[in-house]
Parts: C-alpha cells; structure tokens; sequence
C-alpha cells in the first residue's frame, strides 16, 4: 500500500469488525473506522478509501465522509465557536470540529472571528494533532482564482482575510481580493466577516479597491442620521463641531471629518441644529 497519510484519504483493508465498529489494515497502522463513521456496511478483507484524522484523545481515526477540507485542498469553513485562550473552532464537515490556533488569529482579540464567520482553511498536523490553519493573502491565488473580472460598479461578496494598518484585505469567495480603506467603511471589523462591498478601482483582473458606504449623494443622509441620532441619545448636545479634530471624530462617529461635516452641514440646513463655538446643540422643534 502506499504511505499512509494523515489528512487525506488512504486505502485501507477490513482487518475485523468489532462492537463499535471495524478495524482498518494498512502496513503502517491499524485504524479504528467506528459505525457512526461508515455509509454503509463492509465484510472483512474489503479493500475501502477512508479519510484519516486524528480524533480528541490525539488518536487516529477513520471515517467514510468526507471532510470540506484536508491537508492539500482548502475550502471556506463556518466559524462555530470561539475559545478563550485557544483560538475558535471550524466546521470541516467531520464530527470532530478542528481548532484554528490563536497564534493564527490577529493579535487584538476584538478582531478575531465570531460564530457563523467564515475562514478560507486547510488542516495541519504537527505533534499528534489536527488543526485548521487559514490560507495567508498571498497564498490563496494558488488555491482559487477568478473566472470572471470584476468591474467599477459591481457589489460583490467578500470576506476580511487580515484587519490591516491602512484596510481590510478582502477576498471573494471566487479570488478576487478587493482593498477597503479604512475611510471606505463605517464600523469596526473583525477577521473572518462577511462584507458587501462595491468595486470603486480595478488595478487588474484579480486586484480591486472597494467601499463599504454609499456615494456622497446618497451616503449624505445616512451620516446626517448618524449626528442626529447620537444628539439624541446625549441630551441634544455634544461637543463637537466642525473645528473638532479628525481622529476625536473618528473615534465618535467611526467617519472621517469630511463626512462629519457634510452631516453637520445637512442637518443645520434643515433647522435641526444650532452650531455654537465649542458644541452643537438639537433645536427644541427637531
């Protein structure tokens, strides 16, 4: 028989079946192969492919389904739970659900994964253990790559590989990678999240840039909305203006001072607002 290969399918035989299940021969091992793991029943001296992983006890184990991902194919896996101190856990389609290390994760925990968020993952085996590591930005054209160009215009489904310094480097789930400058979002991110996100400049046929907020002509309203709303919920008084400092701003309202001022300038136009030196304040009839 061939070498035998942790996560990956190997030929087996049926050596004999047992209580829980069946043990499989190779010449490098003998493997349990449990009932819950079969599709259907098997005579021994049967010659069968099953996939081998290693189970919680750190021991080997095969199964007759087959996984989303393995050793040489990755694929997009749900995030299922995350685990303080660990790292979060991926649904690869097996009944043990694989570990993505936190050393694998951004260092600053408000960016990792949430439950239902999705990685583009391959397993890894190092010490007798099976994990799901994530396909790092530069590897994932290897891997996928996209049939059909995207053009200025396009809304198109992506998901956040890394929380960069300037972005988020973004991913379809066809290859395209798509940079979002932090000025074209409104909210913070985390690793893993599922973004809508319109095409602004195409540099090639598989690099793009994106935003998350709408044209001026219409985003207008929805930052005017934001002012409003947060005037509201502080006693129709705050203390910024349009002197405040851009990252005071920012930090606020999570857009840039342009924004901040196009808003502000909106809702004084429609007699919301009164603009004083040092605050801005909600007119009695708004």
């Amino acid at each position: 028989m061939a070498t035998l290969r942790t996560g990956a399918n190997n030929m087996f035989q049926v050596g004999k079946k047992t209580d829980d299940g069946y043990i499989l021969i190779h010449d490098e091992a003998t493997v349990p192969l449990p009932f819950s793991e079969c599709k259907e029943t098997h005579n021994v001296g049967d010659f069968v492919e099953a996939f081998l992983y290693i189970d919680h006890n750190k021991g080997l184990i095969a199964t007759m389904k087959t996984p989303y991902i393995d050793m040489f194919t990755p694929g997009f896996v749900k995030v299922v739970e995350k685990k303080e101190g660990l790292g979060v856990f991926v649904d690869i389609g097996l009944s043990k659900d694989m570990l993505v290390s936190k050393d694998d994760l951004p260092y600053m925990k408000k960016h990792w994964p949430n439950k239902g968020d999705t990685l583009l993952c391959y397993l890894k085996t190092a010490k007798r253990q099976m994990v799901a590591r994530p396909v790092s930005r530069f590897k994932v054209l290897d891997f996928i790559k996209p049939e059909v160009p995207l053009e200025k215009g396009d809304t198109v489904k992506v998901y956040i590989f890394r929380v960069a310094e300037e972005g988020l480097v973004t991913f379809s789930e066809q290859g395209h990678e798509v940079f979002i400058y932090y000025k074209h979002t409104r909210d913070q991110h985390r690793f893993g999240e599922a973004l809508e996100v319109t095409i602004t400049v195409k540099r090639d046929d598989l690099h793009y840039n994106g935003t998350l907020i709408e044209q001026k002509e219409t985003m207008l309203e929805g930052d005017a909305l934001r002012i409003f709303e947060y005037l509201k919920a502080n006693d129709g008084e705050m203390p910024f203006t349009d002197k405040s400092k851009p990252d005071d701003i920012y930090e606020a309202f999570n857009m840039s001072k342009a924004a901040f001022k196009r808003g502000l300038g909106r809702l004084y136009k429609e007699g919301k607002v009164d603009l004083h030196k040092d605050k801005t304040t909600l007119k009695d009839n708004a």
